[in-house]
């Protein structure tokens, strides 16, 4: 099965000075990559927001986003850190079935 098809779960979050319209749509933005990037054989990834269909209408198209996967005790794990400014968003998140 195709991991686009998997579901998202995010195990942590660490928000430094984002509004909760922020995170909200950061989070989502999380999901969407992390789903994009596991059909991939990349490890680390940095992407810009401003990229994104919808991260203007979302406020969040100056943020940038850099992702990594993980081994961690046999689990697959997702680091993803947004930063814009001094606001800093820190998400860790695995995918199931």
């Amino acid at each position: 099965m195709s991991k686009l098809f998997y579901k998202a779960m995010i195990e942590d979050i660490r928000n430094e000075k984002c509004s909760e319209a922020e995170m909200s749509a950061l989070l989502d933005a999380f999901v969407y990559t992390v789903k994009k990037t596991a059909t991939t054989l990349a490890r680390k990834a940095w992407f810009e927001l401003k990229d994104y269909a919808t991260a203007k209408r979302n406020g969040i198209d100056q943020f940038t986003l850099i992702l990594e996967r993980k081994d961690v005790n046999g689990q697959e794990q997702w680091h993803g850190t947004f930063e814009y400014g001094n606001k800093n968003l820190t998400v860790i998140g695995t995918l199931e079935k």
